[in-house]
């Protein structure tokens, strides 16, 4: 088998062990927390601000910050 063709399976073999080898429950334990701490690296080297970011944050402190205010008379 030529090696042009082995690497798209071992590339394919490596993301779904990444995904799903904790899930396998005839794996070894030392191989599925592998899987776990592989998943942990390739989400660690995302970079931050490329995380999804709750919008609605700013907005809970911004009404927190109005309820606490006292309300003008009128």
């Amino acid at each position: 088998m030529p090696k042009k063709n082995l690497i798209p399976l071992l590339l394919l073999f490596a993301v779904l062990f990444t995904l799903y080898g904790d899930s396998l429950t005839f794996l070894p334990k030392p191989i599925r927390d592998t899987s776990v701490a592989s998943r942990k690296f390739f989400v660690g080297l995302w970079p931050n601000w490329l995380r999804p970011r709750d919008f609605n944050e700013q907005r809970e402190r911004d009404i927190e910050k109005l309820q606490k205010t006292p309300n003008p008379s009128r």
